[in-house]
């Protein structure tokens, strides 16, 4: 396998249902979810205020919640 298949297979993309922003995730197991954020998502987020992330907000618990709406949904699958 490639390195671009570890870094970017399997990502999807995916709105959060609270302010839209667009990211690409990838469930690999039920514990482990990966989220790649694009400089728009990051402004377009509530959470990271100013557009900016900050260590100190690990992530959006409003997308975690739209990422297991879609995992529930069947929209998104781990493994």
């Amino acid at each position: 396998m490639t390195a671009d298949f570890y870094l970017e297979g399997g990502l999807v993309p995916l709105a959060c249902e609270h302010c839209g922003a667009r990211v690409r995730v990838k469930k690999a197991s039920a514990m482990q979810t990966s989220v790649q954020w694009t400089r728009a998502a990051v402004s377009e987020c509530a959470e990271f205020t100013g557009g900016r992330p900050n260590a100190l907000v690990a992530t959006c618990v409003k997308l975690r919640d739209s990422i297991e709406r879609a995992v529930r949904c069947g929209e998104l699958r781990a493994g």
